[in-house]
This record gives C-alpha cells, structure tokens and sequence, in this order.
C-alpha cells in the first residue's frame, strides 16, 4: 500500500511529508535492497579498480539517483554523513528523512566502522551534526573489498565487545552487536545515544571484490 501511495501520481508532495516515519523508512529500506544488489553486480561486470569509500560513494550515489523512479527523495553524498535523503521538491533548511553512512572495509582507517573521530556506529551515538539527531532509524553501507561478511560480522562486533570493556563517556552493550536482519539488510544493530531515544542501525554490505 505505502509503495502504490509514493508512485501514484495523485499522491500530493505534501502528503508524503506528512507520513510517518516508520512508513518513510520502510518505502526506503525496501528501496535499498533492491537497488543495492544491482550496483554490487554492475561494479564487479564492469571490473572498476576503485578502492577509496568517497569514489565508490560518489558511484553509488549517482546510481541511486537513476534508479529512484519516483523522483520524492534525494540522496546527497557530501562531506561528514555520506548520504543525506531528503523529501522532493526540497525546502529550504529541511532536515533529511533518513541517513547513510558508508564504510570500507578493510577499514581505511583502524576500527573506523565501529569507533574513533570517523567511527560509523560512534558518529550515530555521539548525535553529530548530521548524524540523523532527530531519527529513530538509518543505514549503514559496507564496501567490502576483501575477506567475507561473516569475517567482517565476527570482528566488527568483537570491537563492539572491547569497547563495552573500556571506560568510556558512551553506553556501549550487546545491542550494538550487528546481528542478522531477515526483512530488509544484511544485519541490524540498536544504539544508546546521548540525549535521543535509541537507533535502529540497517547494515546493507557490498562485495565489491572479485572473491
């Protein structure tokens, strides 16, 4: 119902602003995992030697731009969070839907998926500026460019294991662990923030490597 409300051309630019979240989020999340899977196939076809996370998410982002066959939501890959998605047309000083962050792995920098000044899951718990302060759910994508997803799962949380063993000014527990998601992502994760309500983490990884 939500997917014939956003295509239908009767549907008002208005009263897509005025649904929900959850239903945003899902329209999204659907989005994502079909779209994603695509760009993976078409980035080993086409045998691209491109290692750095900001040239990958400067691909990807165009990608999901032409496959966005509705035109209602718009990602923006800028500096700080990688993908900003916001509501068409877009107004002046709107707050985006929903948020992406996207990680290499092998990190390029130590940890960076999970902590640190770039840290991915830390940016969220920290609320940084565009970090989707005013959410209750986003993403984060994966480019994997060596070893496996099962690799990545075991020692991304085993981070999340050792951070919960340190001091530290952030909750840290075993709901920051990535675990196996069956609706929409690879996996899904839940994090204590500072002053917000807890968020829902989308983890969709990429294999952009010929294995």
């Amino acid at each position: 119902m939500i997917s014939r409300e956003l295509h239908s051309p009767k549907r008002t630019d208005a009263k897509f602003q005025q649904l929900p979240e959850r239903q945003t989020t899902k329209f999204i999340l659907q989005f994502l995992k079909t779209a994603l899977p695509k760009f993976n196939k078409n980035f080993l076809l086409e045998n691209l030697s491109i290692h750095k996370e900001d040239d990958i998410s400067r691909e990807l982002v165009l990608f999901l731009q032409d496959k966005m066959e509705t035109l209602l939501i718009h990602f923006d890959a800028k500096k700080g969070v990688d993908f900003a998605v916001y509501v068409r047309p877009y107004l002046l000083s709107a707050k985006p839907i929903f948020i992406i962050e996207a990680k290499r792995l092998p990190p390029t920098n130590n940890k960076d998926y999970v902590q640190g000044k770039t840290g991915g899951l830390e940016r969220f718990k920290r609320e940084l500026s565009g970090y989707g302060k005013h959410l209750t759910r986003s993403a984060m994508i994966g480019y994997i460019q060596g070893k496996s997803k099962e690799h990545w799962l075991t020692t991304i949380n085993s981070w999340i294991d050792n951070k919960m063993k340190e001091k530290s000014d952030l909750i840290w527990n075993n709901n920051d662990k990535l675990k196996h998601d069956k609706r929409y992502a690879d996996f899904i994760s839940k994090h204590e923030r500072i002053t917000q309500f807890p968020i829902i983490l989308y983890h969709f990884w990429l294999i952009l490597y010929k294995e």
